[in-house]
């Protein structure tokens, strides 16, 4: 199962590689258009400029799915986490064998890790180890699995301590935080292709006395000119708006999860 996400996981960062660098050879042609370059008929002028957008409005298609998914899952851990703390908290490791014999499981036992657990082979330096040393640094990991494991298992413990309660609250926080990022970025993303979307259209459809209701529709009734204009303008503004985000996101996401970290403090 492990190996099959981990192959998921380099296929879709594969296509994602992919699409972003069909976005950034693509944006030459848009950044070259700011310019007045292509209306000089230069770089393939407008037509080569329409394939540009044509060629990024097909790739930010799975980009966009990806944003929506992740988001979604985002959301849901930091539910799951939630969850997790309201069921264990206060409550001790011999309660929860009378009750539920599989409460610790790999998902439960990295959450309880300060900082999770990563173990020695996921670390990149790891691929230099020789073989006998490899085989003292499992012997390690498993004696130290099963050290925090008696620890976890003590009939006087409780499974999710006050300190890890908080700690784990504050992830559950920021991981939801992130999520909602996400969504933003879906956002923008989607606002941006739908305006680009109508440079493509009404270069195919340039008469505006003879054009499909669809055609009309996806134009919201507006002209050719005007569809076009709005359109650019929203996806330039987009994609200016979110590289903000993108850089800004980190010092607020911190911010805010501080912030609560330190009412909860105060209130105790």
């Amino acid at each position: 199962n492990s190996i099959m996400k981990e192959a998921n996981s380099a296929f879709r960062d594969t296509l994602v590689g992919f699409c972003v660098m069909s976005i950034g050879i693509s944006f030459f042609w848009l950044f070259a258009n700011s310019l007045h370059i292509t209306a000089a008929g230069w770089i393939g002028g407008l037509p080569a400029l329409i394939h540009a957008l044509t060629v990024m409005e097909i790739v930010s298609v799975p980009l966009l799915y990806w944003m929506i998914k992740d988001a979604a899952k985002l959301i849901k851990q930091s539910i799951k986490i939630e969850a997790f703390v309201a069921k264990y908290n206060n409550t001790t490791s011999d309660d929860k064998k009378k009750e539920d014999h599989d409460w610790l499981n790999l998902e439960t036992f990295s959450l309880l890790q300060d900082n999770g657990w990563t173990p020695f082979w996921t670390v990149s330096a790891a691929s230099a180890v020789d073989e006998m040393a490899e085989e003292k640094l499992i012997v390690k990991e498993v004696e130290g699995i099963e050290r925090k494991v008696k620890i976890l298992t003590d009939n006087k413990s409780k499974v999710v301590s006050d300190v890890a309660a908080d700690r784990l609250l504050s992830t559950a926080k920021k991981t939801k935080l992130e999520g909602y990022r996400e969504y933003l970025y879906f956002l923008l993303n989607f606002i941006a292709f739908y305006g680009y979307l109508l440079g493509v259209v009404v270069y195919y459809f340039d008469k505006d006395d003879d054009q499909h209701f669809f055609v009309t529709s996806l134009k919201f009734g507006s002209t050719n000119e005007m569809a076009d204009w709005s359109g650019n303008f929203a996806g330039d503004l987009m994609w200016t708006i979110e590289p903000i985000v993108i850089l800004s996101s980190p010092f607020a996401l911190n911010y805010m999860t501080k912030s609560s970290a330190n009412v909860k403090v105060k209130s105790d």
